[in-house]
C-alpha cells in the first residue's frame, strides 16, 4: 500500500507550545464521496440503547449528570449510521457495543481514575475480556462495572458470528483493550511519538479490527477468508486510515494537548503550524479516500466480486466511513456540549470556545499542496 510520511524522528516535543497557544483552525472541505444513510429505525434504536447504558452502565458514572453529558453525545446514533440497511436487532447490538468500549475509551482518558496508570488500566481491561465469553450464570465480573454489560452483549452478539468470526472477535477487542493501553504513557509525559508509530498504535486503539468484523456482523456474513486476500488487505489498510483520519481531525478540538493525533504528530515531528498540519490531514483524508475507492472497485470487479457476500460488505464498508464521518460532524462531543449541528461541514473552529461551530474565515488558502510540505523525498511504501 502506498502512503504519503513525514520523516522518520524520535519523540519529540519540538512545536508543542505553538499547537497549544493557536486559537484555532480553518477546517477546508472533505471530499465525502461516499454515501451517507441513516437507519430508517435510527431514533428508536438511539433511545433504545441509552435506556441500556442506563440498566447496564450507570454504575459507571459519578453521578446523573455525568451519564447524561454521555447520552448527550448521541452515541446511540452512530451504529443506525453505520449499519443503515441491516437489521433493527444487530444495529441495536451494535449501538450498544459502541456505547460500551466508547465509554471504556472516555475513562481511559480520565487520568485520575482508570487512565492513571497502564498497568491498572491492564487490570480491568484483562477483567473485561474474561467478562466476554462468559456464560450469562458465571458471575466472573460482578466486581466490575462493565461485567454484566460485557456479558449481556456477548449472549447477544455471539449467537450471530461464526467460529471464526469468534476468534476474530477475541483478537480485535484484545487488540483494541492493548492500543489503549499502549497510548497511555505517551499521554501521561506528554510525549508525542512518531507517525509510524502514531498510526500504529492508533489502528488497535481505534478499535479498527472489531470495526470491520461488526460490519460483517450487522449484515450477517462472514468474509473471513477474502478479508486476508491481498486485494482486501489493500482495501482495508485505506479505509482505516481514512478513518483514523478523519476522526483526527474532526476531534482535534476535544483532543488539545493528547499527543495521540496525526496532527499534534505533524506539528511537532515535521515543524508545521496548526493550520499547515490541519490542511495535511485533510490532503491525506482525500488521497485515503480515492485510494480506498480505487481498492474497492478492483475487489468488485475482481474474482472475490461474484460473491453476493462480498458484494453486500463493499456496500457496508462504504456506509461504515461515510457513517462515521456523518457522526463525527453531529455529535457534541467533538464541539462542545450543548452544540447542536446545523449541517456545516467546513469553517473556521475555535480551540476556545465552551461551544464551537463551524465559522466563515475570509482570506484562508492552502497555497501549495500541504503533503509537499512534510514529504520525505522518496515516497514511503507502508506494508499494512
Amino acid at each position: 500500500m502506498s502512503d504519503i510520511s513525514p520523516l522518520r524522528t524520535g519523540t519529540s516535543l519540538l512545536a508543542r507550545y505553538e499547537y497549544e497557544d493557536a486559537d484555532g483552525f480553518f477546517l477546508p472541505e472533505l471530499p465525502r464521496l461516499l454515501p451517507v444513510a441513516y437507519h430508517p429505525k435510527a431514533a428508536q434504536i438511539e433511545f433504545r440503547s441509552n435506556s441500556w447504558v442506563r440498566r447496564f452502565l450507570a454504575g459507571c458514572f459519578a453521578d446523573e449528570e455525568d451519564l447524561l453529558k454521555l447520552l448527550r453525545e448521541r452515541v446511540g446514533l452512530y451504529a443506525p449510521l453505520i449499519a443503515p440497511t441491516a437489521d433493527e436487532q444487530r444495529v441495536l447490538d451494535l449501538a450498544d457495543f459502541y456505547h460500551f468500549v466508547g465509554l471504556i475509551d472516555n475513562l481511559a482518558a480520565d487520568h485520575t481514575g482508570l487512565g492513571a496508570s497502564h498497568l491498572g488500566a491492564r487490570d480491568v481491561f484483562d477483567g473485561i475480556m474474561a467478562d466476554f465469553g462468559a456464560g450469562t450464570e458465571t458471575a466472573m465480573g460482578d466486581n466490575s462495572p462493565f461485567g454484566r454489560a460485557a456479558r449481556d452483549l456477548w449472549r447477544r452478539i455471539s449467537p450471530g458470528l461464526t467460529r471464526r468470526q469468534i476468534q476474530r472477535f477475541r483478537s480485535s477487542l484484545s487488540s483494541f483493550l492493548q492500543g489503549v493501553t499502549n497510548e497511555l504513557p505517551y499521554q501521561l509525559s506528554g510525549s508525542v511519538p512518531d507517525y509510524d508509530t502514531y498510526l500504529t498504535m492508533r489502528l488497535d486503539s481505534f478499535g479498527c479490527d472489531f470495526m470491520l468484523l461488526l460490519t460483517e456482523y450487522a449484515l450477517a456474513i462472514d468474509i473471513t477468508g477474502p478479508a486476508a486476500s491481498p486485494q482486501f488487505v489493500d482495501m482495508h489498510a485505506h479505509a482505516l486510515r481514512q478513518l483514523i483520519l478523519v476522526n483526527d481531525l474532526l476531534s482535534l478540538r476535544k483532543e488539545q494537548g493528547d499527543p495521540m493525533n496525526a496532527v499534534r504528530v505533524l506539528c511537532c515531528h515535521c515543524g508545521l503550524t496548526l493550520q499547515q498540519a490541519v490542511d495535511t490531514v485533510c490532503e491525506l483524508v482525500g488521497i485515503h479516500e480515492r485510494a480506498y475507492i480505487a481498492a474497492r472497485d478492483a475487489v468488485r470487479h475482481g474474482p472475490f466480486g461474484t460473491r453476493a457476500d462480498v458484494r453486500t460488505y463493499l456496500v457496508g464498508l462504504d456506509h461504515l466511513l461515510a457513517g462515521s464521518q456523518e457522526y463525527e460532524y453531529l455529535t457534541p462531543r467533538y464541539f462542545g456540549d450543548g452544540s447542536v449541528w446545523d449541517g456545516s461541514t467546513s469553517g473556521w473552529i475555535s480551540l476556545t470556545a465552551p461551544i464551537a461551530r463551524f465559522l466563515p474565515r475570509t482570506g484562508h488558502g492552502n497555497g501549495a499542496s500541504a503533503v509537499q510540505r512534510f514529504q520525505h523525498p522518496h515516497r514511503k511504501e507502508m506494508k499494512s
